[in-house]
Parts: structure tokens; sequence; C-alpha cells
């Protein structure tokens, strides 16, 4: 095969980056593209000399990396900081000796256009962080600097550590040919604190004399007393017992959105959207497996009993959270963080209304176990041939040092935010990563602490933080309520600590780009998916639609991205 210029690799990438923010798991599609021949030339590794690598030693003279970066309106500045100037800056040029300079920076709605831009130029940056994507297409084009030895060397035993608490599911899909093309950019709430859990509003159950849920059973009997019994005592049937979204399984750019059905799914041993093993070791995708159909029947009963909301089929998750917030929902499946993005405005409106979440029980005796998203779908990337590839990973080691390995217990944290101004300074960092047990481990130590009556000044930080609010509510503070229900001994994060002591949840199996096939057909595979479970639930059409439908996905492009699932994953197991 002919050898490709860098210039026209780099317009392959762009004719294949399409929208970042879209492409980052295969349950988005991307517009139809035409698929490059690869480089066959493999990334080869730089050169490497014998002296011992010192993981924070200091260039001298200093050295300047550049990047590119994106930034939103949760980025906030002191006066006259910015990305190019702030409290990191002169941490960076005086500890190691770099000085980070930015190409550009733009709103993150305009990155991908920006991106594009620069990929046409074949000028990129020294490092930049990217989505799987837009990094396939890179390594694909032998734009990438292989990390696989420069990692091993310069990574710090705690940078090494912290990209190991997924388990190394982050690090095996930036795994290319058995070779590091990447550093995964983990954040706490993906992981293991993605899975699904059910969240009730255990004033009705009070309300009801209902006993707390041991089986899923106990649970969607809850939800149609909520929806029959008159919790709101207004003497009108007008609660909704279970609250559902339109989009049935969608996902954000953070990983999960309320009122999803993937955790009662996950309860039948059904995994939507999802690919797994089967017995032979093959992956399969899970919204096309037989487990869908008790669960979908279960859905069916359930609507047709008046337990679902007849107008789930076109509602968001916000609108089911006005549901919410006006007092007519009892029950949602959804994530950690649903206290403060779903149920907050229900507590505001009505100091008495109390939500409570709870862990995914099996539908049978068989043990559940959860789908949780990757803990990374963004990678920072260094392009091939840069001067100074490990500059990234001590940066990345420098973040840990101050951020997480320092003890502010006597002082405050520099870094973290400001609740009166909402400045965060750890978010200016240009290569930075937050592990997945980080918010976990801060629930178990405000749990110890509110345990043993204790004030929270050794608490370092995130549990510091979440201490503070969570004791604020128990002295009074109303507006707190959202971290009690978090971060308390009996908050979010304690299902999520049960899920990871019990180890029941697993990763997606397949954990590369959107195959060729996928970019082509996943966005009409996914609505015929919609369509078909939305008719089921309402009745509008039978079980025996399920049959059906996975034969129309299999003609329609399964069967080929199957094969495509199972061609990378032989090839980079």
């Amino acid at each position: 095969m002919k050898q490709i210029n860098r210039n026209s690799s780099v317009m392959i990438a762009l004719s294949l980056s399409v929208l970042l923010t879209a492409c980052t798991s295969t349950k988005e599609a991307a517009p139809t593209t035409t698929t490059p021949a690869p480089n066959t030339t493999a990334p080869t590794a730089p050169a490497t000399d014998n002296k011992p690598a010192d993981p924070l030693g200091k260039y001298s003279p200093t050295i300047e990396v550049s990047t590119i970066r994106s930034i939103d309106a949760s980025y906030k500045f002191a006066a006259g900081e910015s990305l190019d100037k702030n409290i990191w800056t002169p941490i960076m040029e005086n500890e190691l000796g770099i000085k980070v300079k930015n190409l550009w920076v733009v709103d993150g709605s305009q990155f991908s256009q920006k991106l594009n831009v620069t990929l046409a130029s074949g000028e990129l940056p020294d490092f930049m962080a990217v989505d799987r994507v837009v990094m396939q297409r890179l390594i694909d084009s032998n734009l990438v600097e292989d990390m696989t030895t420069i990692y091993d060397k310069y990574a710090t035993p705690f940078t090494k550590e912290a990209l190991l608490k997924d388990g190394g599911a982050a690090l095996k899909s930036v795994t290319v040919n058995g070779k590091l093309m990447g550093i995964p950019q983990m954040f706490e709430n993906n992981g293991v604190a993605s899975a699904s859990m059910v969240w009730i509003r255990t004033d009705w159950m009070k309300k009801l004399g209902l006993a707390e849920p041991k089986t899923m059973e106990d649970v969607l009997n809850i939800a149609t007393a909520f929806a029959k019994n008159d919790p709101d005592g207004n003497g009108k049937a007008d609660t909704i017992g279970l609250g559902i979204s339109k989009d049935l399984f969608k996902e954000s750019n953070n990983g999960v959105t309320p009122a999803s059905l993937i955790g009662l799914f996950n309860a039948y041993h059904a995994y939507p959207t999802f690919w797994v093993k089967d017995a032979s070791g093959k992956l399969v995708y899970g919204s096309v497996q037989p487990e869908m159909k008790p669960a979908l029947e279960k859905l069916q009963q359930l609507y047709k009993d008046g337990v679902i909301d007849k107008e789930f089929s076109v509602k968001p998750w916000k609108k089911v959270g006005e549901d919410a917030a006006a007092g007519k929902l009892g029950m949602a499946f959804g994530y950690v963080a649903d206290a403060t993005t779903f149920f907050k405005d229900n507590r505001k409106n009505d100091p008495k209304a109390d939500w409570q979440a709870y862990p995914i029980l099996s539908a049978d005796s068989k043990p559940v176990i959860l789908q949780a998203n990757d803990a990374a779908t963004t990678f920072f990337v260094v392009k091939k041939g840069s001067k100074n590839p490990e500059a990234v990973v001590k940066l990345l080691n420098l973040y840990n040092k101050h951020y997480f390995q320092t003890d502010y217990s006597k002082s405050k944290n520099p870094f973290v935010i400001d609740t009166a101004t909402s400045i965060f300074p750890a978010k200016y960092f240009p290569v930075l990563i937050n592990p997945v047990d980080l918010n976990i481990n801060a629930h178990l130590k405000v749990a110890e602490e509110v345990k043993n009556k204790g004030d929270g000044s050794k608490l370092d930080f995130p549990a510091s933080l979440h201490f503070g609010r969570v004791d604020a509510f128990r002295k009074g503070d109303d507006s707190m309520w959202f971290s009690e229900r978090t971060f308390g001994p009996e908050g979010a994060f304690a299902v999520i600590a049960t899920y990871m002591k019990n180890k029941n949840y697993q990763f997606n199996a397949f954990t590369g780009a959107p195959t060729a096939t996928m970019v082509e057909k996943d966005a009409t595979l996914q609505k015929i998916q919609n369509e078909m479970v939305t008719k089921v639930i309402m009745g509008a059409a039978p079980i025996s639609d399920f049959d059906k439908f996975v034969a129309e996905w299999k003609s329609l492009g399964g069967d080929a991205i199957e094969k495509e699932v199972n061609d990378y994953y032989n090839k980079n197991k």
C-alpha cells in the first residue's frame, strides 16, 4: 500500500472526525463517511536512553509544549486570569520547567469545528484531548506517539494506581496492538459510579405504610402503590408511579441521564445498547438478546396498569423532572447525581418530600450485574515526533501531586472550588484525571466522620467539602439536602460503594471507536430499537415484535457491526 503523506493523512482524519461530542460511544451514530485506508506502518516507540527517569524532574532551560483547549460556562476566572495565565502557570514553570502554550481556546460548542480546521492545516499541537473517534483516526494515520515506554518510565506510582482504579479498562481502551497510544482522561462519576440505581420517594412510602424494597418485585409493587393509592392525598388519580424518559436508554456526555430504563433492564439481566460476552466468549449486542423480553413484558403490564405515565413517549428527562418538581412522581431509575439534577426542585417546593437511592435488585434468583460506562471517553494524545512526549506524563504527575497528594488538612486547598465565586482552579490544568473512586472514597470518609461525630477538620478534599454540606443539612440548612442524599451515610454513593465492594458491575466489552458500519447505520438501528421498545411498552405492538426487530437489526447492518466489533476485539484483547 502506498505510504500516505502527513497532510493527506490529516485530511483523512478530518473527514472522519465528525462532531466530537456525538461519537464517544457506540450508542451514538456519526454521519456517513468514507473509511480511510490505514497507514500500514505501525507507530514506533520513541528513542529511549538508559538514564533513570525523574517523573517530576525540572527541564533546564524551560521547554514549551503546545496544546488546544475548550471551556464552558463552568470556567470562572479571577480578575486578570485565564487558561493562559492562572494559579498553575508559575507552578508548571517553577517546578517542571514547562510552559504550556494554548494555540487556541474556544467554547466547547465550537471545539469540533475548530479542531477540524487544525487537523486540515496539518499543524497539530504537541498534545491534545480528543474523543475516541479522532484518536483512532490519528492512530491509523500514524500521527500519534506510542507512549508505552514513556508512561512506564515517567508515571509516578500514584498516577499509575489512579489509572487502574477501574480495573485497567480505561488504559485497555487506549491500547492498540499492545501499544499505549494515549492517556485516558478519567472522570469520577464514570466507571462504577455510572451504574444505575432506583430513586424512590420515601415520604410517600411511609405515608402508605410500605417497607423498603428487598426484591425487584417489591420495587415495582411500590411504584404501583404510588400510582393507585393517592400518596399525595389530594383525592385524585394524578400521581405517576414510575417515571420514564422518551429517550429510554440515552446517555449524556457525562455518561448518564435520569429516568433511564437501563437499571430496570439490568435487573432482568438485559444490557441495552451495550456489548457483552456470550457463553462462547464472542461479543454480542445486548439490545438484541432474549433477556430483553421479560423486561419488556413487565413494562407493558405496568403501562397497562397505569403505573407508567401515559405521555412518557413524548417527554425528555427534564420534563419528567418537572413532574417530580410538581410532586407528581414517586419513582425513577437513575444515577448517582439525581438528587441534584432531578429531585432537588421537588424538595425545594415541598420540604416534606424526600427521596432515597436504592440498589438495583435482581428480578430472579440470579445475581444482578450492572452495566457501567467507560471511565474515560476523552484521551490525551501526543503528536508523533514531539520533542518531549514525556512532558504530558510529567504534567499529570504534577497535577496529582498538588491536587491529591498534598496534605491540606491544616490549610485551604487553593485548587478546589470556591463556593462563593464558583471559581474552580483545578479545571484549568491542561492534563488531569479524577480517579473513578474519588467520590466513593469521599462518601466513605463522610459517613465515617458522621458516625464518629467528628467535625471534618482532618478530612482532605473532596471529603471536606461534602462533609461540610452534609453537616450543614443536619444542622438545619435544607438547601444542602441534595448533598445528604448523595454523599451522606445513606446517600447514593453508599449504593455505588456497595456495587464496588460486591463487584457486580461490568464495562462495555467493546472499547474501540465506532466501526465503519456503525458510522453508517447506527442512527437507523437506534431508531428502530427505540420505536420497538416504545410501542411494546404502550401495548401498540405485541412482545413478539421484539423478534422481528432482532431480525431487522441484523439485516440492516447489525450482523456487519457484530463482525467488525469482534474483529477489533480479537485483534486487541
